[in-house]
């Protein structure tokens, strides 16, 4: 018998759902990456474009102002998508008619982590911004996209094939996620339908080398629950909100440590451009916290511990908190950047290190829950 704790791990990809249907998501209730905000009526410039563009698409504004009006005063309510299971990209929020994927552990179905259903290619709500076309991808989305796929996943689809494959052509699952998409598109292809709707799905999966990469944020996610017995200090998702960041704690999955944040620092599409990049979003820190990301560069394997393997593809996993303030040794992450003014979208790539301060706080506070009274 194997010592390993996630030798058993095998997560698939088992449906599609609203998240009205998949998590009783309720109108007027808008999640996003990260831990909460100071003031849920004020929150970072990119999500109020993303939560603006929610309203309009539920038909709970009819245009921005109303939209921007309607958040101000407390009537759509801001909450993080984790406190429900659900991991988000960098500004997208979810709201009542959003798909989201559902990834659960074959060994335990029942119990599932959710991320929104990505589109494709253009225009996305993820960059933080006011384009309306993405309402247009959103239509595209909920009319073609899901329906098909949802189709398509009349038995489950296994996820940690794709990403051996990713993992063996150099990728890092997070910035990169090329190779693991073609590999789901290849399991996809004999289970779309041949027609219009489908041809138009294995168009857009030809197109979109990132689509994996909400998937495997749930697998991350998934994957860091199943740890959490194993570790002295579990922690279940490291996120912004692009005001502040924060490390979840596994055994109060409500629980959060948070420090202001700070933005990423990196390469720019434009190597001209003046506008200010956004303090770290998003709750794709997982997939980092997990040992992926900016873990697979060569610097970051000598400052971690790992602990356990990723079945099939011998690639270690997951931290040690207690290396991380002994060794003061703060994951790298792989983050995009995004504009901090809600309106210049997508930056370039780049990388964020937590300072040590929040995980030396993460390990006191639950020292402190698990000292005897």
């Amino acid at each position: 018998m194997s010592n390993d704790p996630l030798a058993g791990f095998r997560p698939v990809w088992t449906g599609v759902a609203t998240a009205a249907a998949g998590i009783g998501l309720p109108a007027r209730r808008v999640l996003h990456a990260g831990p909460p905000f100071r003031d849920p009526t004020r929150p970072s410039a990119p999500v109020l474009s993303s939560a603006v563009l929610a309203c309009r698409y539920e038909g709970w504004a009819g245009n921005d102002v109303e939209a921007e009006a309607m958040i101000a005063a407390g009537e759509v309510v801001l909450e993080p998508a984790q406190h429900h299971g659900v991991v988000t990209p960098l500004a997208e929020v979810v709201s009542a008619s959003t798909p989201l994927t559902g990834i659960a552990d074959q060994g335990c179905v029942q119990s599932v982590v959710w991320a929104p259903l990505p589109s494709g290619q253009g225009p996305q709500m993820r960059f933080g911004t006011r384009d309306p076309r993405i309402l247009e991808r959103h239509a595209w989305r909920d009319r073609v996209l899901a329906p098909a796929l949802a189709m398509a996943l009349r038995d489950p689809v296994e996820l940690l094939q794709p990403a051996r494959v990713s993992l063996a052509a150099g990728e890092d699952l997070h910035w990169s996620t090329a190779a693991a998409t073609l590999a789901m598109a290849a399991e996809l292809d004999g289970r779309l339908a041949r027609d219009a709707a489908g041809d138009e799905v294995r168009a857009m999966l030809a197109a979109s080398p990132l689509f994996f990469l909400t998937f495997w944020m749930a697998v991350c996610r998934a994957m860091l629950r199943s740890l959490a017995p194993e570790t002295p200090v579990a922690l279940l998702g490291l996120a912004g909100n692009g005001q502040d960041v924060g490390v979840l704690h596994a055994d109060r999955p409500a629980t959060w440590t948070i420090v202001p944040g700070a933005p990423p620092v990196g390469q720019r599409l434009d190597p001209a451009g003046t506008a200010p990049v956004c303090p770290m979003i998003g709750d794709s820190g997982v997939i980092d916290l997990a040992g992926f990301g900016g873990q697979c560069e060569a610097a970051s394997h000598a400052e971690s511990s790992r602990f356990c393997t990723l079945p099939g593809a011998g690639i270690r996993v997951g931290f040690d908190v207690r290396a991380i303030v002994e060794k003061e040794a703060a994951p790298l992450v792989h983050i995009g950047m995004i504009g901090a003014d809600g309106r210049s979208g997508l930056l370039g790539r780049g990388t964020y290190r937590p300072p040590l301060a929040l995980f030396r706080a993460a390990m006191t506070e639950a020292m402190a829950r698990t000292m005897p009274t």
